[in-house]
């Protein structure tokens, strides 16, 4: 019993001196200067959007979103078969042909959040490496204004969004 009593003692001493003890929290400079990527304020609503593209045996295609410098984009993306991709951007005012590159595999799927370390046009390249159909359905929400659809031998399409 004695055991009981002084072990609640001193749990309650232990309880009592942590209350009196002034928590020290870190300012919002603090904070940032230790995760700066944590947050990325936007004048805009976010958009969110889903589609389907159909890529023919051995046709490749690109689709990619406007986004600014810190623009957030969430993206999730499957195939129906496996394909080849390459998630890169290209920078404003770069030399044509330009890109960097963040994500090159084979597979039927990806799944992340990206961040626009720069202002540019942001997104993937798609090839269908097999001899049938394949549909690749893509859905994002992100701090994006338009999209641009790239196919070999059409005019590029340029969609502003709402």
């Amino acid at each position: 019993m004695s055991r009981l009593f002084l072990s609640v003692a001193f749990l309650i001493m232990a309880v009592s001196l942590q209350a009196q003890e002034k928590l020290v929290l870190p300012t919002q400079a603090e904070t940032l200067a230790k995760w700066p990527w944590s947050i990325s304020l936007q004048s805009t609503p976010f958009r969110q959007q889903s589609i389907q593209l159909k890529l023919a045996p051995k046709e490749g295609m690109e689709f990619k979103y406007r986004l600014e410098q810190k623009g957030a984009l969430l993206y999730s993306w499957t195939s129906t078969s496996n394909v080849h991709w390459e998630l890169h951007s290209q920078p404003d005012n770069s030399p044509r042909g330009y890109a960097e590159f963040f994500d090159t595999q084979d597979g039927n799927g990806s799944h992340g959040a990206y961040n626009a370390p720069f202002p540019g046009i942001h997104g993937w390249w798609w090839e269908n490496t097999s001899d049938q159909d394949v549909t690749i359905t893509l859905t994002t929400a992100g701090f994006y204004a338009e999209t641009h659809e790239f196919r070999k031998g059409v005019p590029v399409k340029i969609t502003k969004l709402e």
